[in-house]
């Protein structure tokens, strides 16, 4: 009757360990697959492959991942920016821009918009020395980082001299920094975008 018990009790505790083994691995295989934006939301890593969408010009599948960092944090600030610019250049609604990203700028984000920047000294025709990147518009100031190159840089708004549109181009804006003047064009190589540049630096900088 004893080994009867004894053998009992060593089934029910290797039928309890094989139970909590397989709860374990079922447990972890859910964490394997979330996805890649449920497990770091708030990551840079996140919005780096999601700005690598854009660049791609894969628009839906960057506002479907950032939808899904909504659905966890709804005033996600750079989230709601990234949102607003996928939404720009795949629509090309400027209007509508403008209040997405002062919407974006008010949860403690801004407005980001992938610009080329010319290393010449005016700009009318076809850039012919250039790099391309991010221009980041936030409440500290405004960013370029260039996807490759050493020309970007970040400056507070009390540290630019000017931020306009260029006079003998309307499709290029111009920022200046000291004596130096940092000519861009917007992905959508339209007029209406630098407007909508300038618009925002106007209104961030004032805030």
């Amino acid at each position: 009757m004893s080994a009867h018990l004894h053998y009992l009790r060593r089934f029910s505790f290797h039928a309890l360990a094989i139970s909590l083994l397989g709860f374990g691995l079922i447990l972890n295989g859910f964490r394997v697959c979330e996805p890649a934006v449920a497990q770091a939301q708030n990551g840079e890593a996140t919005f780096a492959g999601i700005r690598d969408l854009m660049y791609r010009q894969k628009y839906d599948e960057a506002i479907t991942r950032l939808e899904r960092v909504l659905e966890v944090d709804p005033r996600n600030g750079e989230a709601l920016t990234y949102l607003a610019t996928a939404h720009l250049y795949q629509g090309l609604h400027f209007t509508k821009a403008q209040d997405d990203f002062k919407e974006a700028f008010k949860a403690g984000g801004g407005a980001t918009f992938f610009v080329t920047h010319s290393h010449e000294n005016f700009s009318t025709g076809d850039m012919v020395d250039y790099c391309r990147g991010w221009l980041h518009l936030r409440a500290d100031g405004v960013e370029f980082v260039p996807i490759e190159g050493g020309h970007g840089f970040k400056s507070k708004y009390n540290e630019l001299q000017e931020f306009k549109i260029n006079r003998l181009s309307k499709r290029v804006f111009h920022i200046r920094i000291g004596e130096k003047s940092q000519n861009f064009r917007g992905r959508s190589n339209s007029e209406a975008e630098p407007l909508l540049i300038v618009a925002l630096f106007k209104s961030f900088s004032r805030s």
